[in-house]
């Protein structure tokens, strides 16, 4: 029970912290500062629920700072992305990683090399590196740019981020509207649906909010069979 229900925990904050995504700005920048909370609630062979803060801000230096902090009984993890914008494209610089579950900590860090094309992972036991081509993004940049494109009316994504010593391919479509109830309030949104491979059990579902601007408002994650968890948005600041 105890590995099991570290597992449950691990996927619960990992997939949750992959998805909260921030505001998408105004035309003058593409991104804007912004604090969004949500909760969190698994259902599965045990019952878990928590929180997660999503916080995006700018440096007097011009660089981004968009971090994820997450949080249940006995679990945390934070991840964070700094990432610089040249000629309007997002490009990442370095990508943070802490997790502790039931006492067991792990973390590692990224770092973009754009001069010279490379990303390199200073992970505990299994460093890597590999080289990379203009536009890769980090495990959490991309979706800054997953935003952006719904907002603009996309119905197809694909993204390159580099992960775990692989370029992996992240594709996601536009799966129909829906009125969504989250403690924040009532919206329609727009349904967003990940494409996986062939064969898998997995299934992820996002919805985002246009009178938000295109705040995720709901996800919804299985996991396997009697195993899933719903992200709710509970407060947005600018």
């Amino acid at each position: 029970m105890l590995r099991e229900n570290k597992t449950l925990i691990n996927s619960l904050f990992a997939s949750a912290l992959l998805w909260a995504t921030p505001l998408v700005a105004d035309t003058a920048t593409p991104f804007t500062p912004f604090t969004a909370s949500y909760e969190i609630d698994w259902d599965g062979s045990i019952s878990l629920s928590g929180s997660t803060t999503r916080k995006l801000q700018k440096s007097e230096s011009g660089e981004w700072l968009f971090e994820s902090k997450a949080s249940a009984m006995f679990a945390s993890i934070y991840e964070s992305s700094k990432f610089t914008l040249e000629n309007a494209k997002l490009k990442p610089l370095n990508y943070s990683f802490k997790r502790s579950v039931l006492g067991k900590k792990r973390k590692a860090e990224v770092h973009f090399d754009w001069q010279n094309q490379l990303v390199t992972n200073k992970v505990e036991n299994k460093p890597w590196k590999m080289p990379i081509t203009e536009g890769v993004q980090d495990k959490i940049s991309y979706q800054l740019l997953l935003q952006q494109a719904v907002a603009k009316g996309d119905k197809e994504f694909q993204y390159s981020v580099a992960d775990g010593g692989k370029l992996k391919e992240y594709n996601f479509i536009v799966d129909g509207k829906e009125s969504i109830k989250a403690p924040i309030g009532e919206y329609e949104a727009i349904r967003v649906k990940r494409v996986r491979k062939e064969g898998s059990t997995r299934q992820t579902f996002i919805w985002f909010a246009p009178e938000l601007n295109h705040q995720i408002i709901k996800l919804h994650q299985i996991e396997k069979k009697n195993k899933a968890y719903t992200l709710l948005l509970k407060e947005l600041k600018k």
